[in-house]
């Protein structure tokens, strides 16, 4: 893993910034706190640091702020000499200026030690093996897969930046920014142009630039400005290239990675305060971003190559978005507030549309043209009524229109056809602040989604299934959400905390594909301090949540509803119920075992999910699985279930005014189990049916760590 223990020119220049904290009565404060750590970690090493640094080592903080009665200059350092370190720095002079910039280093681990039988460029767009010379249907012998190459699967992300605001004529002001975000190395990666399935070593070498403007105006009752922003993507690689060991012939695939983009954003805003304690909100946005990438006419399908006519082998992609909104404010009485607003937002997509013909084949496709347009506007009054309690009703339309392009099959081009959802929400949220020892909360929002499906199926054709099938996010559906909430003060140490929550979606049209939604949670917390020198806490949250739904496999009548035909070998049904419990609680305690001296605390968590497939062979209870099977047995109960344990023990001791020594010890425990990973294994294999390679990813995740650190706080 790399580390940065050097800090980047950019932070530097904030202090320029305030030269009256040079000055003799300038006020400087801080502290500096190194650190230490060891790390001792049995099992998957990258999941316990999976956002973090999983390393034994040295690191530290710092705070540094230098104050005059003109300017100031303040500097903070976190994890430093970490794969997370973060530095940041800001001056300025009072009224005038400011001046502040950044670094920062995100880390995503993803497996450490994965393995590749590419031993050739691992890290690169190039990938080759010593076994490029087998020819498909020939195994893989033991002796060839110890050739494989061990690397890890790890990205880090690197974020600097600085900013500059000016006041000097107030009431105008300005800002200005500018940032960069380096992006470098391994994720998975899934090939599809190949002759066989394959997770590959995907190089990660991305760069971006974004610049920012606004300048404006600031003075009651008027508030107004302009702003541009503009992003730069350059990713290194095009493609990944790699050798196809399973092809017929020898030859070279590719996966296409994501190509480089720019985009532009233009904004207004403004705000006018007006009588009746009202204010309106003006916002206007434009935006484009626009890619471009080459396209190769030939596919490598099962080892064998296909080759295509396309209309364009370069493809200009753009997307243009506007949206504006106007939000009006009111308080004209004391007892009633309230707010009206409207809202659009619209893509344009002006992409090629390119035609591919298979060389030898009439039928032509050619991609989808995707835009939308999504309006809104609601109402919402807040109203105080006696005996402390708020009410606030609300509602709003939203009208989406999505145009389809149908799946053409002649030289032309199909005309588009638009499915639209209305929504209807409203509802109501209450308010009671009751006495000093109790106050409540309680809500419900009901939404009712129409959709013209049935006009877009029409339209789309007569295949035996559409008029059934529906696509949940633009299906017609009712949802029903109930909040409910309290906090209780019994007495001035004791304050107790309730919650719960339920949400229930029916896809009421929907006979193949999402039909139902629940999920409900449950909330406790405590927290309890008899004295000064104890105090204890805990909490405790319960989530079930299921999804069920209908696939249909195989066909059936064109006059017959699926979900009724009664079930042959060749057409049946499957109703897939997906459940899923977590239960989290946790239980903590400070002490002050020496006044001003001695603080010791623990703090344990537990996390655990508990997730099941539930598969019912349909559509009747007449019907039954084939024969050695029932509708207990092919049910898939290792679905996404993991548990977590976490012990935190810490002391601080005040050696002095100026000084802290803080120590301690962490324990965690973590465990998962999915039937996608489970006993995991690396298989290389050529058959002509099953071939395919995984290289790790995500693998066996259990891990134990074992976590002592000291620290050392000197404040200044």
């Amino acid at each position: 893993m790399k580390k940065y223990n050097y800090l980047p020119a950019v932070l530097l220049l904030p202090l320029l910034c305030a030269p009256g904290a040079q000055a003799a009565d300038n006020e400087v404060s801080g502290f500096v706190m190194p650190s230490v750590k060891s790390v001792n970690i049995s099992g998957n090493k990258a999941k316990y640091g999976e956002y973090g640094d999983p390393d034994s080592g040295f690191s530290g903080s710092a705070e540094v702020k230098s104050e005059t009665d003109t300017g100031y200059v303040t500097f903070n350092a976190d994890d430093i000499a970490q794969d997370t370190q973060n530095y940041t720095i800001e001056g300025g002079q009072y009224g005038k200026f400011r001046l502040d910039a950044f670094y920062n280093e995100i880390q995503h681990n993803n497996t450490f030690d994965a393995k590749t039988f590419y031993t050739g460029g691992v890290g690169t767009n190039q990938l080759t093996s010593p076994l490029s010379n087998v020819r498909y249907g020939q195994a893989i012998t033991p002796a060839m897969v110890t050739l494989g190459n061990t690397f890890d699967y790890e990205v880090s992300r690197d974020q600097y930046g600085a900013g500059l605001r000016l006041d000097l004529m107030k009431p105008f002001f300005a800002n200005f920014s500018a940032s960069r975000e380096d992006r470098q190395g391994l994720k998975p990666i899934g090939s599809a142009n190949s002759s066989f399935p394959a997770e590959l070593p995907e190089p990660v070498d991305y760069k971006t630039n974004i610049i920012q403007a606004e300048v404006g105006y600031g003075k009651d009752p008027y508030f107004a400005s302009v702003g541009y922003t503009h992003s730069n993507f350059d990713n290194a690689y095009d493609a990944l290239y790699f050798t196809d060991i399973y092809a017929t012939t020898n030859q070279t695939s590719f996966v296409s990675l994501p190509p480089d983009n720019d985009y532009s954003k233009f904004d207004l805003k403004g705000r006018v305060k007006l009588p009746l304690k009202s204010a309106l909100a003006l916002a206007y946005s434009e935006s484009k971003a626009e890619a471009e990438a080459t396209l190769t006419n030939t596919l490598n399908a099962g080892g064998a190559v296909r080759v295509f006519n396309l209309s364009d082998n370069l493809f200009d992609g753009r997307v243009d978005t506007t949206n504006y909104s106007a939000i009006l404010t009111s308080s004209p009485l004391d007892f009633l507030d309230g707010k009206i607003f409207y809202k659009n937002y619209e893509t344009k997509n002006k992409s090629d549309r390119i035609s591919i013909e298979e060389i030898g084949r009439v039928e032509q496709l050619g991609n989808d043209i995707f835009d939308y347009t999504k309006e809104s506007y609601g109402i919402e009054a807040g109203l105080k009524l006696p005996g402390r309690v708020t009410l606030t009703p609300f509602y709003t339309k939203v009208e989406t229109t999505r145009p389809f392009t149908l799946a053409p099959n002649t030289l032309a081009f199909n005309p588009y056809y638009d499915v639209t959802t209305d929504d209807n929400i409203y509802g109501i949220n209450a308010k009671w602040k009751g006495t000093d020892l109790v106050s409540a909360n309680v809500g419900y929002e009901r939404m009712d989604r129409d959709d013209n499906m049935d006009s877009f199926v029409m339209k789309h054709g007569t295949a035996v299934l559409n008029p059934y099938t529906r696509e949940s996010y633009i299906a017609s559906q009712k949802k029903d959400t109930y909040k409910l909430g309290f906090d209780v003060f019994p007495t001035d140490t004791l304050s107790l905390g309730f919650t719960l929550k339920h949400k229930d979606i029916d896809y009421d049209e929907t006979q193949i594909g999402l039909t139902e939604e629940r999920s409900t949670t449950y909330g406790a917390s405590a927290s309890f301090t008899p004295n000064d020198t104890v105090s204890f806490s805990a909490y405790v949250d319960y989530e079930t949540a299921t999804r069920e739904q209908l696939v249909r496999l195989g066909a059936t009548a064109p006059t017959a509803s699926p979900v009724d035909t009664i079930p042959t070998d060749a057409a049946y049904n499957v109703t897939t119920t997906l459940e899923d419990k977590s239960f989290d609680w946790g239980v903590g305690v400070n002490v002050v075992a020496i006044p001003k001296t001695l603080i010791l605390s623990a703090q344990f968590d537990h996390t655990k999910s508990d997730g099941l497939a539930d598969y019912t062979y349909g559509p009747t209870s007449a019907a039954v699985p084939p024969a050695g099977w029932t509708n207990e047995t092919i049910d898939f109960s290792s679905w996404d279930d993991y548990k977590k344990d976490a012990l935190q023990l810490k002391g601080t001791y005040s050696l002095s005014a100026q000084i802290d020594l803080t120590g301690g010890y962490a324990y965690e425990k973590y465990r998962y189990s999915d039937g996608h990973y489970d006993n995991y294994r690396y298989v290389y294999n050529a058959s002509a049916t099953a071939g395919g390679y995984l290289s790790g990813a995500n693998a066996n995740p259990d891990y134990t760590a074992n976590v002592v650190f000291l620290a050392a706080k000197y404040k200044f």
